[in-house]
């Protein structure tokens, strides 16, 4: 691909995003967000000041006790199958404690499915009352400091981008926008392939395919969104 041709199609692509529109699960209405190519320069410099939640990989053993019983009553018929064929007793051999974000008293478990991981988020509060834990993308997921989530779908060897952006709350966990891209792929390769700028800006680094040919192309993205 050619450097002229190489922004031609970012263009393109940026201006597709831009008209597109995808409707907030559990709420009326809709939501905008825009896609648009960055400079490497640009992704490093706000790398180094990002809006990333900080996690621990700790938590106290009854408590985790606790949060693992109230999981055990939302597995649904797909992750008990999948269990099977993975010859264990339960689904509880699929999940596995990602991060407890104490600025946020939010815990994460992902549940493992066939190419990539699901999360469910609980709030450790008093108030929380969510009985179903809906699954959410989970892989090369992050937790902005004001408690939205970011993560992909990954289906075997498929490059492109699956993305989900969700919110966290004691009422439950409710997806802001999703939307998938067929030409790119995250970069597996760079250490933090996704981050958070502020509380409705994401950059990402991919992996760009050409048509004509399976090679790809470094690229970096925004993404901003309403909400």
């Amino acid at each position: 691909m050619t450097l002229s041709s190489k922004y031609f199609y970012s263009a393109i692509l940026t201006i597709i995003c831009c008209l597109t529109f995808s409707t907030v699960k559990g709420q009326e209405g809709k939501r905008s967000f825009s896609f648009k190519p960055i400079n490497e320069e640009v992704f490093r410099k706000a790398l180094n000041d990002n809006f990333n939640a900080q996690s621990v990989k700790t938590i106290d053993s009854l408590e985790l006790k606790k949060l693992m019983e109230l999981i055990d009553k939302s597995y649904n018929q797909h992750e008990i199958e999948l269990a099977e064929r993975e010859l264990c007793e339960s689904p509880k051999c699929l999940t596995s404690f990602y991060g407890y974000y104490p600025d946020l008293n939010i815990v994460v478990f992902f549940i493992q499915d066939y190419h990539f991981e699901n999360a469910v988020f609980i709030k450790d509060t008093e108030s929380f009352i969510d009985t179903r834990l809906n699954r959410f993308n989970g892989s090369f997921g992050v937790m902005s400091k004001s408690g939205l989530w970011v993560g992909l779908e990954r289906q075997g060897s498929d490059n492109y981008l699956q993305i989900e952006i969700c919110q966290i709350t004691d009422r439950g966990t409710w997806t802001i926008t999703d939307f998938d891209f067929k030409t790119i792929n995250i970069n597996a390769d760079e250490k933090e392939p996704i981050f958070w700028v502020n509380d409705n800006t994401i950059y990402l680094a991919t992996i760009e395919y050409n048509d004509s040919k399976n090679e790809g192309q470094k690229t970096f993205y925004e993404i901003k969104f309403d909400y």
